[in-house]
């Protein structure tokens, strides 16, 4: 597994960085397709501020991007509750690529770039990604595990692409694309 760390608005020390790759390492036990993970210490506030330090971790699982946060006090406590959620959010997904016996071996990599912008309009980042085709429902789990709201994919059903989304109600919502004349 590939180990990325930084930090942001402050010097991640040694001590921390190895406590945190120490950790998420311990995630191959789970499943051990991890290529990638990527921790992020973010301090809010710069060190002024009480439950202002976050924790990302965002993990490349055979092609699958899992992510989790957590903001709090600590930077140590925080990975330990972020690798609680990544080590849950993994045996879900091993349980459901077992059960649906998914062998499909074109998966997907993210690839962000940053456009500067200096109005509240403007685009401020873009992100750039691999569509893979699958159902809605795989499309769902894989929306549940990047922890975001939304998640496009390919149909595998009619080949066109299709947003899922989360409901503020309750549920999922899809998007397909009118293809009429």
């Amino acid at each position: 597994m590939q180990l990325t760390t930084k930090g942001k608005n402050f010097e991640v020390s040694g001590r921390l960085r190895e406590y945190g790759e120490r950790k998420v390492t311990r995630l191959e036990r789970y499943f051990n397709h991890i290529i990638s993970a990527d921790i992020e210490f973010v301090d809010e506030a710069g060190g002024k501020k009480q439950n202002a330090r976050k924790v990302e971790v965002t993990l490349n699982a055979a092609g699958n991007l899992l992510r989790a946060e957590e903001m709090g006090s600590s930077f140590y406590a925080g990975v330990d509750s972020v690798v609680e959620k990544l080590e849950r959010q993994l045996r879900k997904f091993k349980t459901r690529m077992i059960d649906s016996r998914r062998t499909n071996g074109d998966e997907g990599s993210a690839d962000e770039t940053f456009a500067p912008g200096d109005s509240d309009s403007a685009i401020v980042r873009v992100k750039k990604f691999t569509v893979k085709p699958m159902s809605p429902e795989e499309a769902v789990l894989q929306m549940e595990l990047s922890g975001h709201d939304f998640f496009i994919f390919r149909n595998s059903n009619n080949d066109s692409i299709n947003v899922v989304y989360r409901r503020r109600s309750s549920g999922y919502g899809l998007l397909v694309p009118d293809e009429g004349d």
